[in-house]
């Protein structure tokens, strides 16, 4: 079988109108290593609720664990960062589980991702420091990114949703200025939310199977299947950032990873969201070769063969590079700030 069935059968449990039984039998024709791939590739939880096996028993305590740090934690980073007067929305894997699950600790989460505009890096970074957080000194992502940690909580803190250029502008203050209030909690609203869903995995993450992991390409299926949005406004946010392409690409691989089993709605949006037909068939031929993941230690191959095509215009591709130098020539002097 190929990585790509390999995929396949592991978020079979993302399904929910697949039988447990079936799951079952999925699991016991593969090797017995393949119920670590399912752990690594951040389904463990998911299994083991599906199917009660003892192979998924420790990642799903792991993960409840980690999930209660998380959640405490978040309680606090609220507090701090309400009273420091700093607007904050929580991303990715820590909101959409809220979102998507009934138990949020089945959604594996390593990190909680947090944005906040620009201008309040540095205030909001003060006010995680006191109550507890730490910042580590990384160069890689400081244009954008912040890691702070506490014990087993660990903070993503951006100011930028993706490395400058990869956007025709910066959404940061329109995502806050659009935020909602959810289980105490604030996120991005419904569109910006499916938004971060497509948009991030293929600039950030490439699509490729390690990087990205199976748990985001379940947040997407579970987020069309669970949840409503304006399509027709989150195309326009999509056309105005340049970003349709990207969006594109990973809603081909989530319906490359789902068949037979992918929503219907997937191929209404993939025509209205397709780029040009050469451009459309070399993504289609790099996605379903797997080429990201096989190229994964080639991280300039990645950038000149997959992600340079992910923007819908030559012109979005160039902006992209100058951003990524003008990054690079200033990481010391952010780093520094």
């Amino acid at each position: 079988m190929s990585r790509l069935d390999d995929y396949r059968t592991a978020l079979l449990a993302a399904h929910p109108d697949v039988a447990g039984e079936r799951l079952v039998a999925a699991l016991d024709e593969r090797p017995t290593e393949f119920s670590r791939f399912i752990v690594d590739m951040g389904l463990g939880p998911l299994w083991r609720d599906r199917t009660g096996r003892a192979e998924f028993h420790e990642s799903r305590l792991r993960a409840e664990a980690l999930y209660l740090a998380q959640r405490a934690a978040l309680r606090e980073i609220d507090d701090a960062l309400e009273e420091a007067g700093i607007d904050y929305v929580v991303i990715k894997g820590a909101a959409t589980r809220l979102l998507l699950y009934d138990n949020p600790a089945l959604r594996a989460c390593y990190d909680l991702d947090l944005l906040v505009r620009p201008e309040d890096r540095v205030t909001a970074a003060a006010a995680l420091a006191k109550v507890g957080f730490t910042a580590k000194k990384d160069v890689l992502g400081i244009s954008r990114v912040l890691i702070l940690s506490r014990g087993a909580v660990d903070i993503d803190l951006h100011w930028g949703l993706l490395r400058e250029g990869r956007l025709r502008r910066d959404l940061t203050a329109d995502m806050l200025d659009r935020r909602r209030r959810v289980d105490d909690l604030w996120m991005p609203d419904a569109e910006d939310t499916l938004f971060v869903l497509l948009v991030h995995p293929a600039f950030a993450k490439h699509l490729a199977g390690w990087n990205m992991g199976l748990h985001r390409v379940a947040d997407v299926l579970r987020y069309l299947q669970t949840q409503s949005c304006d399509w027709q406004l989150l195309r326009t946010r999509l056309a105005e950032s340049g970003a349709q392409t990207a969006a594109w690409a990973t809603l081909r691989w989530l319906q490359l990873l789902t068949e037979p089993e992918a929503p219907a709605e997937l191929q209404v949006m993939l025509t209205e969201l397709g780029p040009g037909p050469v451009r459309r068939a070399w993504l289609e031929r790099w996605l379903s070769r797997n080429l990201s993941e096989r190229t994964a230690r080639m991280h300039w191959a990645r950038l000149l063969g997959f992600s340079l095509f992910l923007h819908d215009t030559p012109r979005d591709a160039l902006r992209a590079l100058g951003g990524r130098y003008r990054a690079h020539r200033r990481r010391k002097n952010d780093l520094a700030v």
